[in-house]
């Protein structure tokens, strides 16, 4: 049964393999649906004329943005169209409806394989950097959704069905039906099923909805995208997980993701798997400054090697040996900044839950303002990696503070709360919660140092407690 598996897989990569290369164009612009456009007219004027002039019918309209998908008349050049269609005097755009990829299909980055699961999603590296437990002591996510538009989920495999945040399938608009399944035989084949468990890792309760935009070679056409991206506004998604990318620009997708900003949804997007300085000229949607930039960084917070950087970067999070579940009740291991970025999701995430009556506008700056610099450990990229790598015990604590000393949570430090956490140290007593009431030194944990600057503390020392961040 598994080498039945294994070999429907390599056929598959073969059949994408042969797809590539035939696919219309080459990488960047150049790819683009062999039949359609998408064209935006100037108030007054009417699609029907442009369809009655050149041919062209019109396939899909996206009311919120005002964005038209036609379809192109046999045998007719698309680019060629598009430039005399653009030229019209009442049209504002118009242009191939071009494809865009999740980075590890184009990079051929593969995942490895954990058959007999042997690792552990909760204690890997990834979480134990982001100190994940002692923030989600502060909130889990709850009342907040997020959209993971992406290459579908498998919404069967035990790990997520364990966890206690709903996974809602909303639309597949590679198969145009409502059963979001991620699928196998392609190189992004668990590719969407690795984002939302990164989100559900960070933010446990939190609702995750699913829009399948990506073939399992990851590939999926800008208007279905923009279309998903509409569609988790109208769902009312607060934050908006999107792990792929393409050169230049997508115009009618750069419609949505504005209107996401006006409607006060946040967008975070993968910068890309190039290892380039890609300043000028940055994958798309991450260029946008309406959305948040994520770079990958390693296990000890050194830029991952594969990792775009750039002045356009705007945060980090751990992209190396990211373990989470993978389609057919499997685990496996995968590298990208398309796993990075949903970290920054779900913490952004628990920001919300945590700090209702915050905006996200807001969120999205107190994240970068809470996130903690990496120049030092990178000085050849000091300045590239944006504000550095997320804290989401910084953040929480900044949107919801405790007092540090306060075990008992009363309003004041006494030999209560140092009898609390010596109990704590010496016989295994009740942790407080938050971590930080007995974290004094803000490292997110509790040892004999935070118990020394305690006692330093009550016996009218200096005070040792750190302040809030």
């Amino acid at each position: 049964m598994r080498r039945t598996k294994i070999l429907t897989l390599a056929i598959g990569l073969i059949l994408i393999v042969i797809s590539t290369v035939q696919a219309q164009g080459g990488p960047g612009h150049g790819r683009f649906k062999p039949d359609e456009l998408i064209v935006k007219l100037l108030p007054g004027y009417d699609v029907d004329s442009i369809n009655t002039k050149y041919g062209t019918i019109t396939k899909g309209h996206q009311v919120e943005t005002d964005v038209y998908l036609l379809r192109v008349p046999a045998g007719k050049d698309v680019e060629k169209l598009a430039a005399e269609i653009a030229a019209e005097p009442g049209v504002s755009y118009c242009t191939p409806n071009y494809y865009m990829s999740a980075p590890e299909g184009l990079q051929r980055s593969s995942p490895f394989l954990d058959q007999q699961v042997k690792g552990d999603v909760e204690s890997q590296p990834a979480a134990t950097v982001l100190q994940l437990p002692a923030a989600q002591e502060y909130t889990d996510g709850t009342d907040v959704k997020v959209a993971v538009i992406d290459g579908g989920v498998d919404l069967d495999h035990p790990w997520l069905l364990a966890q206690p945040g709903s996974i809602v399938s909303c639309w597949d608009y590679v198969d145009n039906d409502s059963l979001v399944y991620d699928e196998l035989g392609g190189s992004c084949t668990g590719h969407g099923t690795f984002v939302a468990s990164i989100v559900r890792l960070t933010a446990p309760n939190a609702e995750i909805r699913v829009y399948r935009v990506l073939d399992t070679a990851g590939q999926g056409d800008g208007f279905s995208i923009s279309s998903a991206v509409l569609k988790a506004l109208a769902d009312s998604c607060q934050v908006i997980n999107l792990s792929l990318g393409m050169s230049g620009v997508h115009d009618g997708l750069d419609e949505a993701l504005k209107l996401a900003r006006q409607q006060d949804v946040l967008v975070v997007a993968s910068a890309g798997n190039d290892s380039t300085d890609l300043t000028s000229v940055f994958p798309f949607p991450a260029s946008r400054e309406y959305c948040i930039a994520v770079a990958a960084l390693d296990s000890v917070d050194y830029k991952a090697d594969f990792s775009n950087y750039g002045l356009k970067v705007d945060l980090c999070a751990p992209g190396t040996w990211i373990y989470a579940p993978y389609p057919d009740c499997m685990y496996a291991w995968w590298d990208g900044t398309s796993f990075s970025a949903p970290f920054v999701t779900g913490l952004a995430a628990l920001a919300k839950s945590l700090g209702d009556s915050l905006s996200m506008i807001r969120i999205d700056t107190l994240l970068r303002q809470m996130a903690s610099s990496v120049d030092s450990l990178n000085p050849e990229y000091a300045g590239l990696l944006g504000n550095g790598l997320i804290n989401p015990v910084a953040l929480l604590n900044w949107i919801s503070p405790v007092r540090r000393g306060d075990w008992s949570a009363n309003g004041i430090i006494d030999l209560t709360d140092l009898s609390s956490m010596v109990t704590y140290l010496t016989a295994g007593g009740n942790a407080p919660s938050p971590i930080g009431r007995g974290d004094l030194n803000c490292d997110a944990f509790i040892d004999l140092s935070d118990l020394s600057r305690l006692i330093a503390h009550l016996t009218g020392m200096n005070p040792p407690i750190c302040p809030n961040p």
